[in-house]
């Protein structure tokens, strides 16, 4: 528990500086991908990572809107909906709890607000970008909407 909670705060301390991912058509940054490395046994860790991964994109949106950075945008929420995705196919074919997972449903309400956060930095976007929110945006909602039906059939 403290090793995660060592990773966290490098994470963090990451997310904070800026630190690109190492490649652009990456979903995971580097501290992520080796956290999901070492938690292969365990959905439920890798689900707290998927939430920290779905925080971090979505604080990446957020400081390229707040810079009048659009160019970003698009691409930042691809990566999100691609992380989004990934999860789903993890948690999909891997979570076997008969009980409600706590950490999925501690998930889904952050993907829920990060949903109702995107729709208000659609607000600010240009015209031209209305389009790639109202499909993230929709994507968005499928999934989570997945995430709360495998919350129900447990």
């Amino acid at each position: 528990m403290a090793l995660l909670g060592s990773l966290l705060v490098v994470l963090n301390m990451l997310c904070q500086a800026g630190v690109p991912l190492a490649n652009a058509d990456d979903i995971f940054s580097s501290a992520e991908k080796a956290e999901l490395g070492m938690a292969a046994g365990s959905i439920e860790h890798r689900i707290k990572i998927y939430d920290a991964a779905s925080v971090r994109i979505q604080h990446d949106l957020q400081l390229s809107v707040q810079k009048n950075d659009f160019d970003a945008v698009p691409g930042a929420l691809k990566t999100w909906i691609s992380a989004l995705s990934k999860s789903l196919e993890d948690i999909e074919a891997n979570l076997k709890a008969k009980k409600k997972s706590r950490n999925l449903i501690g998930y889904e309400i952050q993907v829920r607000k990060a949903i109702a956060d995107t729709e208000g930095l659609k607000i600010k976007a240009p015209v031209d970008q209305q389009e790639a929110f109202d499909s993230c945006l929709a994507q968005a909602e499928t999934i989570r909407k997945k995430f709360v039906d495998i919350l129900f059939r447990h």
